[in-house]
């Protein structure tokens, strides 16, 4: 991960997505260690604004969050939250490190799109077409500019893998095999917290919190909420993290804003 990170200077620039997954767990992080940032908010949705040029220099795998700070450039959200906590992967305790490496490992897109697919006739449509019109614009990009046309196109190739990875004919089983993987790291969640501790990490609230906390608004998401509640221990640490201030201020969403999305896919 390179040089152990210093503070944030005062043009630190984060580019973000309200709705993106990983873009809550960058703001999360932010702003539970009080790092400054200057909040640049992208329409992935319908202006496809993380396909500019401009972007995909500064992040060629064109994804949020992105932070910029004086002449760093973190493309990653566990970038992003070890910068925050001032940390280095080779630096953290041996179990936060499992917790990090558990919840990166879990593809959070599938479970949240196989659910959406299988649950909203409108998206089951909107979805797949907006996939493809991704794609088709970034292979316009490939052979527009010529300096990022490999870039432009590895990312199309990614867009049609998920055309096919989001195939109605398998999304409902895609969705069981994720929800049963979701449900494993619950039960996990609750053999650690049993013992009454008030973070994941008996130090203190840390990036495993950040990321867990996140994991676990998502839950609300795909309506698997009543899988918290039934495991007490994970219920009551739940409740303590919704209602911490930064939960709020870093605009982490515990239900999905069909709507806000839906409005700008169509």
């Amino acid at each position: 991960m390179g040089e152990k990170p210093t503070a944030a200077t005062a043009g630190s620039r984060l580019f973000h997505a309200a709705s993106s997954y990983y873009s809550m767990i960058a703001r999360l992080g932010l702003v539970e260690a009080k790092r400054p940032f200057t909040s640049v908010s992208l329409d992935i949705h319908r202006r496809l604004a993380q396909f500019e040029p401009d972007y995909a220099r500064l992040n060629p795998n064109m994804t949020v969050p992105t932070l910029v700070d004086g002449d760093r450039v973190l493309p990653e959200s566990r970038d992003i939250l070890l910068f925050a906590f001032a940390r280095t992967m080779s630096d953290l305790a041996e179990e936060t490190k499992r917790w990090l490496t558990r919840h990166y490992a879990f593809p959070i897109e599938e479970l949240t799109f196989g659910w959406l697919l299988g649950w909203n006739p409108v998206a089951r449509r909107a979805v797949p077409k907006q996939l493809e019109a991704a794609e088709r614009r970034l292979r316009a990009l490939a052979d527009e500019h010529a300096d990022l046309a490999d870039v432009y196109r590895r990312r199309a190739d990614v867009f049609a893998a998920r055309r096919r990875t989001f195939d109605a004919a398998g999304v409902a089983a895609l969705f069981d095999d994720r929800r049963r993987t979701a449900l494993g790291h619950l039960d996990e969640l609750e053999a650690a917290l049993r013992d009454g501790r008030g973070t994941l990490i008996t130090s203190g609230y840390g990036p495993a919190d950040v990321v867990w906390t996140v994991f676990l608004a998502r839950l609300h998401w795909v309506r698997l909420a009543p899988e918290i509640q039934r495991r007490p221990a994970l219920a009551r640490y739940a409740a303590a993290m919704f209602a911490r201030p930064s939960f709020d201020e870093a605009d982490v969403w515990r239900r999905l804003k069909i709507l806000t999305i839906l409005r700008h896919v169509l």
